[in-house]
């Protein structure tokens, strides 16, 4: 687990914690981190919980968060982020909290995800 809640941080979120393979738990908010989610958070196979809420992140939701096929809670709420919720969530079969209110976040929920909280 990275916890690293109200720590003040900003920058960007780094492609390079895509490597690290074993993290189960990634949390990030209360922060003012901006830029974008990175396509590279995909890769953390093994990731059950993401929290990145209250910071200033824009973009859009990478369709590679599809990828995390264990996440159990998804937390991006009070950010910039615009666009569509990717279709790829919708493989998420394990998401039982989902977080995105206070976002620019537009078009439909993927059918697959109607019975998240």
């Amino acid at each position: 687990s990275v916890g690293l809640y109200n720590q003040g941080l900003s920058g960007t979120i780094p492609p390079q914690l895509g490597g690290i393979s074993q993290l189960e738990t990634l949390i990030m908010s209360f922060n003012s981190i901006s830029g974008t989610i990175h396509p590279q958070m995909g890769k953390l196979s093994q990731l059950e919980r993401l929290y990145l809420g209250i910071n200033s992140i824009s973009g859009t939701i990478p369709s590679d968060i599809g990828k995390l096929l264990l996440l159990d809670n998804l937390q991006l709420y009070n950010n910039s982020i615009s666009g569509t919720i990717p279709a790829d969530t919708g493989k998420l079969t394990k998401l039982r909290y989902l977080y995105l209110e206070n976002n620019d976040i537009s078009g439909t929920m993927p059918s697959q995800l109607n019975n998240v909280p």
